[in-house]
């Protein structure tokens, strides 16, 4: 995955583009790690016959991992401790929530992301592609069928523009705290009403009707869980949709933390790549966002080739690349002003970043963080 044009060097710093290059090389190389357990190999070559691509197995294996130990679980909750006569201890009810989110929060997040922008199961089994959606989606705190809604059809459609996408982050001083929970409140409490009124605006009646019958899906969920089981409730499905809401908007404030207010539609400098970490193994490798954002049809596990063969371009555009932190490590050295940090793992893989010291980095890095004026 080496250097592949001659004329590269013209836009390449090359000791540390080769380094970069290593990274990205790491990452394609790494075992996948998004799932915790393979059902037994005689199994992988019929599930991957369902599939419409079979290199989203590890999807699916992750999706009968929650099948296979949180559904029992949650049924254990709600019908092990009848309310009215063996109320659920809040303590087990916490344990179930920690235990469930360290194992999977993240991993089920990334499968559902990449499940939602390209189909999973083939066409004639679609009703299969309803299950993580709308069944499990639920137990991780995202609503019955607005995941799509939000992330693919707002988000992407958006490209993170104030006026578009009700999730950007144009409009904020990106280094704020205080900044930040207002955006996440917006989003936990204002995205109720949010999405369908973009629907609305932009006439996208199909997309409109859609977004209310979800929320109004969810929300009968939720008073008939209630009425069943109100401490089950309160830990399987009200506690997760306050924590996940925060973890998914600091993780799309960390994405979408530097943004350059020249060009904040170009998709090189609205957003930036994570390569050589450990989190790319576990989630299809998104730290290439930069691409994602550019082509969000791209399979996961193509990727890592795939900047490999657009370096120059991203240097051309000025693409922020970062080698061996994640965007959540990103995103709070950014709050926590750590620009000593950041810089470490800064790849200057162009020449304009390498002919740049410490100090004009970091003002580069901090023009990226202003609010934009009218937004």
């Amino acid at each position: 995955m080496g250097l592949q044009r001659e004329h590269a060097a013209s836009l390449l710093h090359a000791p540390e583009a080769k380094r970069l290059l290593n990274a990205c090389a790491a990452d394609a190389a790494a075992a996948r790690a998004e799932f915790l357990w393979a059902p037994p190999a005689a199994l992988h070559k019929p599930l991957a016959g369902l599939l419409e691509d079979p290199r989203d197995l590890p999807i699916l294996f992750l999706y009968l991992n929650v099948l296979l130990s949180t559904a029992p679980a949650v049924a254990a909750l709600f019908w092990g401790f009848p309310a009215a006569t063996r109320p659920l201890p809040h303590l087990l009810g916490a344990t179930y929530l920690v235990a469930n989110y360290v194992a999977y929060l993240g991993r089920f997040m990334l499968s559902l992301h990449y499940s939602q922008h390209r189909r999973l199961f083939k066409r004639g089994l679609w009703p299969l592609n309803l299950l993580a959606p709308v069944l499990l989606a639920p137990l991780f705190g995202v609503p019955s069928g607005m995941y799509h809604i939000h992330h693919c059809l707002m988000h992407h459609c958006g490209n993170n523009q104030a006026g578009l996408d009700g999730s950007s982050t144009e409009r904020y001083q990106r280094d704020s705290l205080l900044a930040f929970l207002r955006y996440w409140l917006r989003f936990a409490l204002g995205g109720w009403l949010e999405t369908p009124l973009r629907c609305l605006r932009y006439r996208r009646w199909r997309l409109l009707l859609a977004s209310v019958a979800c929320e109004a899906a969810y929300f009968g969920l939720m008073v008939a869980a209630w009425r069943a089981n109100p401490r089950a409730a309160l830990w399987v499905l009200l506690v997760p949709y306050a924590v996940t809401s925060l973890a998914l908007m600091f993780g799309n404030w960390s994405q979408h933390v530097f943004v350059d207010p020249q060009q904040p539609g170009n998709p090189y400098r609205l957003t930036y790549n994570c390569a050589g970490v450990g989190d790319n193994a576990r989630s299809y490798n998104d730290g290439y966002h930069v691409l994602h954002h550019l082509n969000s049809q791209l399979h996961w596990s193509e990727l890592p080739a795939q900047f490999a063969a657009t370096l120059e371009q991203h240097a051309a555009h000025d693409a922020l690349c970062f080698v061996g932190i994640s965007f959540f490590e990103i995103g709070a050295a950014v709050m926590a002003g750590k620009y000593a940090f950041l810089l470490r793992h800064l790849s200057r893989y162009s020449t304009r970043l390498a002919a740049m010291d410490d100090a004009q980095l970091t003002a580069l890095l901090k023009s990226r963080l202003a609010p934009f004026k009218g937004c």
